[in-house]
């Protein structure tokens, strides 16, 4: 599941909820329910006081949960990305998916002024793909954020003194 982006990975894991096929695109946010192209513009009107819905691309829903996830990405990339916002300061961070290391992700961080790039390391654990953060394990990458951006502190040898907690991601 890791070689997955959060997008593909929510286009499995759902099937429209009106028909059963297995490519969902669509969510209705006043129904909650998602939903496949067809359904989408066939049967969803159909659907008494609809036309005031509003239905959302299921790849936006994901940019908006994990505004950090940039998927696949080259380490030039996450730099010139990282380079442009610098002014964020230490800890402005992006997390990608390796071009190089199939299914897995890579945390792209600033500090002083140069980009580091750390392998989010993963494992399985009783079935499940966990992330690993110095065996700290982690169900999601967005728990994994979460806990370096709220008082885990990175270390790296030979770039900063100091230990830095990530602070903001890079804007899309």
């Amino acid at each position: 599941m890791a070689a997955q982006s959060s997008v593909n990975v929510a286009q499995s894991a759902f099937v429209c909820q009106l028909c059963d096929h297995n490519k969902v695109e669509w969510k209705c946010e006043e129904c909650g329910i998602f939903l496949c192209s067809t359904c989408k513009e066939k049967i969803h009107p159909r659907l008494k006081s609809s036309e005031k819905h509003r239905i959302v691309s299921i790849q936006d829903i994901w940019k908006n949960i994990e505004p950090w996830n940039y998927g696949k990405m080259t380490r030039v990339e996450a730099d010139t990305l990282l380079k442009k916002y610098n002014h964020m300061g230490d800890g402005a961070f992006l997390v990608r998916e390796s071009r190089t290391l199939t299914g897995n992700y890579i945390l792209s961080i600033l500090i002083k002024d140069e980009t580091v790039h750390l392998r989010i390391h993963t494992k399985e654990e009783s079935g499940q793909l966990k992330y690993d953060f110095n065996g700290n394990l982690f169900d999601s990458l967005d728990n994994y954020i979460e806990f370096l951006k709220h008082g885990t502190h990175i270390f790296v040898f030979g770039v900063s003194d100091k230990a830095i907690s990530l602070t903001k991601p890079i804007p899309k």
